[in-house]
């Protein structure tokens, strides 16, 4: 074998030919080492290998097994339960936008928009209303999510503008007052009620809170 040869001293150098005579049994090693030997060729092996060798089942090779199989299902079980998560906001937000968006239709998402002022105020009050009106006309059950502060209402009408402008269409120039305001005015859903339809038909200015009507948008700032 080759790595016998490899391993057979070599006193001399130089070309004698009509000396060699093999020698390939006076190359003994020590019990220690031929034990080592077997060591490292028996830990180099594959475990169909060691099974041969030896007969032991590969208990390493099935505990391996057994860790991908756990780790692969806790996978799918973690992709499963995401996938639950994303189908239930993606239903939930096509839900809301039919609700809270006037005259909104399926995939207009990029041509819904308003262009008036009168449109503007007629989009601002159908969502408020609509979202006063949740828990007597959507279908399922939703609940209103109040602050934790008690001085806040559960839903807030803001607006951002700056405290001067000025725009001279001469020059086309703009002289604005760097200072932001902003204003904001509370709309807090009614009391829970156990017929709402009803109440809403007897009372209809007592049901919903009707103050956000009064919210002005400053659209010259």
């Amino acid at each position: 074998m080759e790595t016998e040869k490899l391993l057979t001293p070599v006193n001399s150098y130089g070309s004698h030919d009509r000396d060699m005579r093999p020698v390939l049994g006076s190359t003994a090693f020590h019990p220690e080492e031929e034990e080592f030997r077997r060591c490292l060729k028996y830990y180099f092996m594959s475990p169909c290998d060691k099974f041969r060798a030896k007969g032991r089942k590969p208990f390493k090779l099935m505990l391996q097994v057994i860790k991908i199989l756990i780790v692969t299902i806790q996978l799918i079980l973690f992709g499963l339960s995401n996938q639950m998560v994303v189908t239930f906001k993606e239903e939930n937000t096509i839900t809301f936008k039919h609700l809270f968006l006037k005259n909104y239709a399926d995939g207009s998402d990029d041509t819904h928009a308003v262009y008036t002022q009168t449109d503007v105020y007629d989009h601002i009050f159908h969502a408020v209303e609509n979202y006063l009106a949740i828990p007597s006309e959507t279908i399922g059950r939703y609940a209103y999510v109040h602050p934790d502060n008690a001085n806040q209402s559960a839903l807030m009408l803001c607006q951002q503008y700056y405290r001067k402008g000025r725009i001279d269409p001469a020059n086309d120039t703009f002289n604005i007052d760097p200072k932001v305001i902003t204003e904001c005015l509370g709309v807090d859903p009614p009391e829970k009620i156990s017929t709402p339809s009803e109440f809403r038909r007897k009372h209809p200015d007592l049901a919903l809170d009707r103050s956000y009507k009064n919210f002005t948008l400053k659209f010259y700032k």
